[in-house]
This record gives structure tokens, sequence and C-alpha cells, in this order.
């Protein structure tokens, strides 16, 4: 591929790296429970994530989503009843002990941020769009997607481990020890309003 493509798609995912979102949200919750491990099967789910848009990118599912108004409207009330509903959860969950790891279950983290990612249908038109903006005659949209995943894995894996950084060293501070429960349920409601905004945008 070419470089110009790199740096055009580099560019492109800086504010969709940087703007909260389930991953964001997931990572600040299990780092403000003293979970590194969590955070780890964070960073897994969405990474797993990010490289199954780019196969459905490269095998035209995106497309046929995107071409059926059916289709696409089933996955964006999918994806908004699970941001709901996870938001819900956080909401209603009684927040860990912030002096011991939160009891958790590796698996179930990252399926959270595997299906927190894959039913996203901001990440399926992402994929979907963007590699072909920057294309040049004769490159691979398949090539493309896959490059979009990898550079996307790349910008996010130390963006999330920098924000756990900074919610864990909050965690250890003896004056910041409600903020597990401010994360977890500023989290929730952020994660409701995610839902809300994708099911009533068109």
């Amino acid at each position: 591929m070419s470089w110009h493509l790199t740096v055009a798609l580099g560019l492109a995912l800086i504010p969709i790296v940087l703007s909260p979102g389930t991953s964001a949200i997931l990572t600040a919750q299990y780092a403000a429970a003293g979970g590194r491990r969590d955070v780890v099967a964070v960073m897994f789910g969405t990474c797993t994530g990010l490289c199954m848009h780019a196969c459905l990118a490269a095998l035209g599912l995106s497309a046929l989503i995107t071409a059926s108004v059916t289709a696409l409207m089933t996955v964006k009330v999918i994806g908004a009843v699970y941001l709901i509903g996870l938001g819900c959860h956080l909401l209603v969950k009684k927040p860990p002990q912030t002096d011991t790891p939160a009891k958790t279950s590796g698996r179930n983290v990252f399926l959270q941020a595997l299906f927190g990612n894959i039913a996203n249908p901001k990440a399926v038109l992402v994929y979907l769009t963007l590699p072909v903006q920057f294309l040049q005659p004769g490159e691979s949209a398949a090539a493309a997607a896959f490059l979009l995943a990898v550079l996307h894995i790349v910008m996010l894996v130390p963006w999330l481990g920098l924000w756990a950084l900074v919610v864990g060293s909050a965690r250890r501070s003896r004056r910041l020890k409600t903020v597990t429960a401010h994360v977890q349920r500023g989290g929730g409601l952020l994660l409701i309003g995610l839902g809300v905004r994708s099911m009533l945008t068109r």
C-alpha cells in the first residue's frame, strides 16, 4: 500500500480513537476497580472486534448491510440496545471496593468489549467507507480495510493503556477513593446516552 494511504487513514483515525466509546468506558471502569487483567481483556476484545470489522468490509458484508435499510436499522437497534443495557448494568451494579481488585471473569470482560465493538453500526460504516476515500487506482479495498484495522489497533491500544494508567493512579490516591463509583456511574450514563443517540440517529 502507498505511504499516502497510511498517512491519510492515520490522520482520519485520530478523532475516532480519541472520542469516548465503549472501549474507553470499560477500560476506565476496570482500571478504577484495580483489574489489570480485565483492562487487557478489554483491549483484546476491542482489537478482535476491529479485525472482524476489517474482515466484514473485505468480504463485502458491510456493503450488504449498508445497502439494506432494514438490515442497517436492525444492526443499529441491536447495538443501541446493547449499549443501553450495558449502561444500565453499570448504574445498578454495586461499585467494587477500591482496596481489592474486582472479581470478574476475563472471558466475560473480553466478550463485553467484543460485542460492544462489533455491534456498533458506526464502526461498520467507518470500515466500509473510510478506506475507499483514499484509494489510488489499482489499490485493493480489502487490503486498505485491513490496513485501517492495523492502524486503529496501533493507535487505540496505547491510548487505552494511558487511560487505564491515569484512572489506576487516581484509584491509588486516598483522596480519590470515590473514583470507582464516579467512573462506573458516569460511564453507565454515557453508554446509555450513546445508545439512545445511536437509536435516534438516522
